[in-house]
């Protein structure tokens, strides 16, 4: 494997006749946006919460398309690594490297595993290790399904995953993750053991890994999926890091234009960052540059893991970026409204709240992330339900949805940002965007959640945009839950929404929960 800087020489010696050669087809796709919805399948999700039948590896996965398929995802984003790979790799190290499927439990794979996740793990490494022995190599049957359904097949490679970096003798970890030279520095936590791009050997790595792809797998499109993990450089090596990391992508986007030449259609490169424009080019990832320099056709922003969005900042996105790029906003399966508070997963009025809210902003696309499929039955077909319904800004401004504040999970090492729950004050305020006005005959419910009603000056008063909403009666034994209505016709309807909470001065108000619900009054459209 030649160097980084062999790599850029030789691309400096070729770079006109390379580009007088590819300019038919390259990775380009100048008048077509991806649109639609996008739907990102972990490395893990598919083999770890079934049965594979023996000799039906390929039908199984087959049936995992179809049902992504039936909810009318139109760009399959297949991720298929971690700190390993789950398909046979020549140049990473495979999940069951090491594991023997005729062994017990208490076999040499398993020694670094606690006894009590064994099971689970078993279940995971052996439908990986079953399908490549019944010759299923896994991409290239999600791929070829995908055509089947005019789904675009994407690979979606985690570019700095720190699972379980706190057991580096896992058997989770191909070696170079072991290696601690490598590692980042002045960042402990959960992050101190991701990988320093910085050094040449973690650029090749992952350079190796992304040839193979494309000598390997016909795909419409390549993720580099920089949110596992956005912390790539030292902190206080982020600018440095930065500038090196774009000079990297442009080998990667002509490595990129000369596959597609040969495959004889174009192959995009999309991106995945933090939601926010600052947090991003605080850690040095510069997707506006990217975009102005034609590296990328897609980015994706969006929250890390620990709760959904609603309020994504995609119109300052889009004037960052400019039109070279679609732009799609991200989902979580996750909502939190404080970083210590409640967590739930997401409803489908959540769901619906924040695709809304992402496609009234003009964003191109809604990027779903950990929205697993789950067994068959009734989950299932909710599950497909819920897909559908994100499909279309149309069919979502039909459904009732929830628009709430959550927490913030990425930030710049040095630069903590200010949570905005919980918040205390006699007058509080939270810019909410929540999307279309609704028709008539709709109602806007405002949830708060109070730290102690004791304690904070008695109920509160509460206003959409400066509309006064009435009390609720709620459940007695939810006292510190407040709930307000107030007419739909409150909301802005350009999401530039605002929600005032007015306490006592005397007894300022501590707010843990701030959110609201749209929906008819008769319920008769509620999300199945």
């Amino acid at each position: 494997m030649t160097s980084t800087t062999t790599r850029v020489n030789a691309g400096l010696i070729c770079g006109v006749l390379c580009f007088l050669v590819l300019a038919p087809v390259t990775g380009r796709a100048e008048s077509e946006k991806i649109r639609g919805l996008l739907e990102n399948e972990d490395c893990t999700d598919f083999f770890y919460g079934r049965t594979i039948p023996e000799g039906k590896a390929g039908e199984v996965v087959d049936r995992y398309v179809d049902v992504l398929a039936s909810g009318k995802v139109s760009s399959l984003f297949l991720n298929i690594n971690a700190r390993r790979t789950n398909y046979r790799s020549d140049v990473w190290g495979e999940f069951w490297e090491g594991y023997d499927p005729n062994a017990g439990d208490d076999q040499p794979f398993f020694s670094a595993i606690p006894k009590e996740q064994v099971k689970n793990w078993r279940r995971l490494i052996h439908n990986m290790w079953q399908l490549d022995h019944e010759g299923v190599d896994y991409p290239a049957r999600v791929i070829k399904r995908c055509r089947e359904h005019s789904i675009r097949p994407w690979i979606s490679l985690r570019m700095n995953d720190v699972h379980i970096n706190d057991n580096l003798d896992h058997p989770f970890h191909d070696e170079l993750w072991r290696r601690p030279e490598l590692f980042r520095k002045n960042h402990p936590g959960y992050y101190a053991r991701a990988l320093d791009y910085a050094h040449p050997e973690v650029r090749d790595y992952f350079w190796k890994l992304i040839v193979e792809v494309l000598d390997r797998y016909d795909i419409d499109g390549l993720e580099l999926d920089f949110l596992r993990e956005p912390y790539l450089f030292s902190a206080g090596e982020e600018q440095a890091g930065g500038k090196l990391l774009t000079e990297w992508l442009k080998e990667i986007r002509q490595l990129v234009n000369e596959k597609a030449q040969k495959r004889g259609h174009p192959i995009f490169v999309g991106v995945r960052v933090p939601a926010e424009v600052e947090t991003a080019l605080g850690l040095g990832l510069d997707a506006p540059t990217w975009s102005r320099e034609k590296l990328v056709d897609l980015v994706v922003v969006a929250p890390r893991w620990q709760t959904v969005h609603f309020d994504l900042p995609i119109q300052k996105w889009r004037q960052q970026l400019g039109d070279n790029v679609s732009l799609a906003g991200g989902l979580e399966s996750r909502y939190q409204p404080e970083g210590s508070g409640a967590v739930r997963h997401v409803t489908p009025e959540d769901a619906a709240g924040a695709a809304l809210s992402v496609w009234s902003a003009g964003a191109d696309a809604v990027y779903l992330f950990n929205y697993f499929q789950g067994p068959s039955g009734k989950g299932l077909d909710r599950y497909i339900q819920l897909l559908q319904n994100l499909e279309s800004p149309e069919q979502l401004q039909r459904l009732p949805r929830v628009i709430g504040v959550t927490t913030r999970d990425v930030q710049v090492p040095g630069k903590p940002d200010s949570p905005p729950l919980p918040a205390t004050g006699s007058q509080l305020q939270f810019p909410l965007q929540l999307g279309p006005r609704p028709p008539m005959g709709w109602n806007a419910e405002v949830t708060i959640e109070l730290s102690a009603i004791g304690t904070s000056g008695g109920s509160p008063s509460v206003q959409i945009n400066e509309v006064s909403a009435k009390p609720v009666m709620m459940q007695k034994t939810k006292p510190n839950m407040l709930k307000f209505v107030a007419p739909a016709s409150a909301v802005s309807g350009d999401g530039s929404d605002i929600i005032t909470v007015i306490g006592s001065k005397e007894k300022p108000l501590t707010v843990r929960r701030v959110e609201v619900r749209l929906a008819p009054n008769d319920e008769d459209s509620k999300v199945k």
